[in-house]
């Protein structure tokens, strides 16, 4: 290794090294000259002054082990490998005792306008440095390229031993005219003894798949991929069988990253993040936040728990909408929202019956109210394609009955066919890739006519969409407006938008910016939604439509099942809403080819209501206003089965806020003994999904009850339970009250529909119940501490 240090390497020493920390490497270095870190670190900790170790270092000749709290990690001294990470109480997380070749990180570069890929092995030299027993930091120098003589590259590893989490950074300094457009660190792999557990997933709400390397490998060395912030709701993942992998980010400021799983044939399964910045000829770059690794003993729950322990302490959590009590009340007393397409008496006039049965307020979602067609004519919105007077009584007429609505705007596309985009010169607000080309994609099946994203970083298109939400906000008095892709976060190489370019943090405040801009236009009671959920929006939007709840509809049977990964840490800081739960086959947008109409139109078989009751259900215990999507008024005599059990569900949790609008999520209590399982027959069909197969039926087999645990902020527990079998069954509960915080003594409550039954006592920390279920019962059991 080499004696001598770069100003380069100095810099970069010095922004990962404490200042009394680097005082001693250096007088370290000045009598050891090239001696191995094993030495450095035997001596290191007889310098005068320096804070004596909280525990021993264990040092062999080929690994360095950090220790901290219950973690210890293990590094090859020689490549820098991460060869093993071992958790007290879990076990070992990873092992990699195999690979020659460290592919802990790799950049992406732009080099005199060549790609280039750079890894550790385009390094001549690498050594350890060791702070203390619980931190390290790995430097690479030497670079073999020809460019940047002075490239280094430093990792700095801390474990905290409070939390028993590592810290992850990792800093770049030399690069001299190199640009760079991608950092992939940490890449983890040594995976094998959790590759056949469960992958889990804050896609949008989330997202668990069991058996990932199998998924991974018959897929041809397939990758799964979400960036942050959008499609990725939170920044961790979680691999889990037993003992569980935590890989997660501390970033505060909403940089775009991606978070990877894939399959390797050297290294099999793999970890990784691609952190994004922003394309800069600076020398240097450092990840301005921490990448976190842990492992715990559990399963997604547990990793939910680990991060909401750092989230809610964020901006975005405490700015939260819900949080504040600023979300309209006219949508925190929705009782159920109707998700219907087309003119006022496709969307409105069945609502009106609706109301006969259901006395809670009735909110809409309401697509295709505008004149251009749907998915290929955006932001043609105006005039409404059933006049502007039409519109405006009808809207009136329903605000009457109680019933508000949320219109349909795109916050990203622009059809490239239509004549406004010509004539506003659209493409220069369109976000640019690296090369120039428009981001474009044909969605609508029927027409075949593309959209283009457009780019919220520039102020012409917020400036658009706000102007437009102005129109039907003021002129036309609608409770608000559904922002379609609002969660969704882009990259734009555009140099004339006057962003950053690339990367970076640009389009998160954007986005931001667009809703605050939106929400000026409008009133105290406007409302605004976005697609999916995610963390950094919470300041912005007053309510997320979360479609997971029924997933096999649009995605079919693919591996991934949903899971309230996001309620699990927001629920009390966001509200969820939304399903594509629906008795009839999707509607056809007028004005599409009517040569392309589906020829199946209609309700749907019953052989699929049980899916509807499991989305609807799904919908109840996980906390979320319930939807009912394309309503009809013959529904209310054809399927009344259906519609009795969604509208006692949704009066059961309009009778619950406590817990099912501002509860935190708990664990569920263990079903005894284990539900039964019924083979359901499940239907993809949805706007696009299934129509050229007609229905496209699948079979999977699910569990005939379903339960939720939501903690009120008084410390009460509520358990809503379902029951989707078609005969009474019994079922046990047996749990400790010390596992929700709660007093050892207290009273049991059964709430139906309207009426709340006192059914006994728990003692001693010990609660246990018997509860009868009747076919497509669903009631809360209270828990009531005595203190």
């Amino acid at each position: 290794m080499r004696n001598g240090r770069t100003t380069a390497e100095t810099r970069l020493a010095n922004s990962l090294i404490p200042l009394e920390d680097m005082k001693c490497f250096y007088l370290i270095r000045q009598i050891l000259g090239s001696l191995s870190c094993a030495m450095a670190l035997c001596i290191v900790y007889i310098v005068p002054g320096m804070a004596q170790p909280q525990a021993a270092r264990s040092y062999t000749s080929e690994k360095v082990l950090l220790s901290g709290g219950d973690l210890h990690i293990e590094i090859d001294r020689h490549t820098g490998i991460l060869r093993a990470l071992r958790h007290k109480t879990a076990g070992t997380i990873i092992r990699d005792e195999v690979s020659r070749i460290n592919h802990l990180w790799t950049l992406s570069m732009i080099d005199q306008g060549q790609s280039v890929i750079v890894g550790p092995q385009d390094f001549v030299d690498f050594e350890i440095m060791c702070a203390a027993p619980n931190e390290a930091q790995l430097i690479w120098r030497s670079y073999k390229g020809e460019s940047a003589s002075a490239f280094t590259i430093a990792v700095h590893i801390r474990i905290d031993s409070l939390t028993s989490l590592s810290y992850w950074n990792i800093a770049v300094a030399g690069m001299s005219d190199m640009i760079l457009s991608r950092v992939s660190f940490p890449q983890v792999s040594g995976l094998d003894e959790l590759a056949d557990g469960t992958l889990a997933v804050p896609h949008w709400m989330g997202e668990l798949m069991r058996q990932p390397r199998q998924a991974l490998q018959s897929s041809g060395g397939h990758s799964f991929s979400w960036t942050y912030p959008g499609l990725l709701s939170m920044q961790f993942i979680t691999l889990y069988d037993k003992e569980g992998l935590y890989l997660a980010c501390t970033d505060t400021a909403m940089y775009a990253k991606q978070f990877a799983a894939r399959f390797d044939q050297d290294r099999g399964m793999v970890l990784d993040i691609e952190h994004i910045p922003s394309l800069s000829p600076s020398a240097t770059y450092k990840i301005p936040y921490s990448v976190v690794i842990g492992g715990y003993q559990g399963d997604w729950m547990t990793a939910a728990a680990l991060y909401k322990s750092w989230a809610v302490q964020q901006d975005w959590a405490q700015q939260s909408r819900l949080k504040n009590r600023l979300i309209p009340d006219w949508v925190l007393t929705t009782g159920l929202w109707i998700w219907n397409r087309g003119r006022s008496e496709e969307v409105l006039q069945p609502l009106y019956a609706l109301r006969q049965q259901f006395d809670e307020p009735i909110s809409v979602l309401w697509h295709w109210w505008h004149q251009g067609s749907y998915d290929d004519s955006f932001p043609e919105y105006l005039p409404p394609r059933e006049g502007t007077d039409s519109f405006r009584e009808h809207i009136t007429l329903a605000k009457k009955h109680g019933i508000h609505a949320l219109v349909y705007m795109n916050a990203l596309q622009w059809g490239d066919q239509t004549a406004s985009w010509k004539k506003q010169e659209a493409a220069r607000y369109a976000i640019k890739s690296p090369s120039g080309q428009l981001h474009t994609h044909v969605y609508n099946v029927f027409t075949n006519r593309s959209l283009t994203n457009m780019c919220v970083g520039t102020p012409f298109w917020r400036d658009w969409y706000a102007d437009l939400a102005d129109t039907l906000l003021r002129d036309f008095g609608l409770g608000g407006i559904y922002m379609d892709q609002a969660c969704i976060q882009r990259e734009c190489y555009d140099p004339t938008h006057g962003h950053p370019i690339g990367g970076g943090n640009f389009w998160a405040h954007a986005s931001r910016q667009m809703a605050r801009e939106v929400r000026e236009r409008g009133s105290i009671a406007t409302a605004l939604s976005g697609e999916g959920s995610c963390e950094a929006w919470l300041p912005s939007l007053d309510l997320f439509l979360s479609l997971q709840v029924s997933r096999e509809r649009y995605a079919g049977d693919d591996g991934w099942e949903p899971i309230p990964l996001f309620q699990s840490v927001y629920h009390e800081y966001a509200l969820s809403y939304g399903s594509y739960s629906s008795l009839m086959s999707p509607p056809y947008d007028e004005k599409w080819p009517q040569a392309n109409r589906p020829d199946t139109q209609g309700l749907l078989d019953s052989v699929y209501s049980q899916q509807f009751m499991i989305e609807q259900g799904r919908s109840f215990i996980w906390g979320m206003q319930p939807m009912l999507a394309n309503f009809t008024v013959d529904q209310l005599l054809q399927r009344p089965q259906e519609i009795n059990y969604l509208l006692r569900l949704a009066r059961l949790r309009k009778q619950y806020p406590q817990y099912l609008l501002y509860g935190a999520f708990c664990r569920p209590p263990v079903i005894l003994p284990a539900p039964l399982m019924q083979q359901v027959t499940l239907s993809k069909l949805s706007i696009y999904a299934g129509q050229n197969e007609h229905v496209r039926t699948f079979q999977k087999d699910m569990p005939t009850v379903l339960i939720g645990a939501w903690q009120s902020a008084d410390g009460q527990l509520g358990l809503p339970i379902v029951h989707l079998g078609s005969v009474k069954t019994q079922i046990r509960l047996d749990f400790k009250a010390q596992d929700y915080d709660l007093a050892d003594r207290g009273n049991l409550y059964r709430s139906i529909e309207n009426k709340k039954q006192f059914i006994g006592t728990y003692q001693n920390g010990k609660i246990y119940t018997v509860l009868e279920l009747e076919p497509r019962e669903a009631l809360v059991l209270e828990i009531e501490p005595i203190n």
